[in-house]
């Protein structure tokens, strides 16, 4: 009986003990996005979830280190959104174009109070065919977002495109569908994004999402 005992306890400990470590990496994990395009767009236009295997991200990471590393942060959790920003002052005191400068200091200003939603993906156009631009000269999509709830407010896209004069942007989607978690966005094509939202109304349901 006492050897029974003994078994029992020690498996009990290790259940507790996988279980904790369970907890412990969903708590830490990535920053998964898993965002997708519709069905109706889906052989016209991918978002590309793993950021490395990105056709641009190579490019990024030549021009932009301290961006893709960033990028790579934020995509695995380790990154927030105030450490982000801190990445974005750095890059405007070295930028000498001041069109691209206003533009990120114009950024920093907007993602006070922000969280990420989801990691940065890129956008791709894979039958340019079939994509349409829209009158900005950008590609209009609908996209899957599975992080959205219904209590997040003024969901944004940050933006950093080398297609635009600007660079990087903070935009309205062109629609918000909470109840089916889908966002209508304008992007260019090889675009890095990433949705954010107030930081009150998407905190506590990001942690639970991650399990915190």
């Amino acid at each position: 009986m006492k050897i029974a005992k003994k078994f029992m306890t020690l498996a009990l400990a290790t259940a507790l003990g996988v279980g904790c470590a369970t907890v412990g990496v969903s708590a830490a994990g990535s920053r998964t996005s898993a965002i997708t395009v519709s069905a109706e767009q889906s052989a016209i236009y991918e978002v590309v979830q793993k950021i490395e295997e990105a056709e641009g991200f190579a490019d990024l990471q030549a021009e932009l280190p301290a961006v893709a590393d960033a990028f790579k942060q934020v995509n695995e959790g380790k990154m927030e959104v105030a450490g982000f920003v801190d990445v974005l002052k750095t890059l405007s005191e070295e930028t000498t174009d001041e069109e691209v400068k206003a533009a990120i200091d114009e950024l920093v200003q907007k993602l006070d109070g922000k969280e990420f939603v989801t990691g940065f993906d890129e956008f791709k156009v894979l039958d340019a065919d079939k994509a349409e631009k829209n009158a900005d000269g950008k590609y209009e999509v609908e996209i899957s977002v599975p992080s959205i709830t219904d209590t997040m407010e003024n969901i944004q896209l940050v933006v950093y495109s080398k297609e635009d004069a600007k660079k990087w942007q903070i935009v309205d989607p062109i629609s918000v569908d909470k109840e089916n978690k889908t966002l209508e966005v304008a992007l260019d094509d090889g675009a890095f994004f990433t949705v954010v939202a107030d930081r009150e109304s998407a905190g506590s349901d990001l942690r639970a999402l991650h399990g915190e």
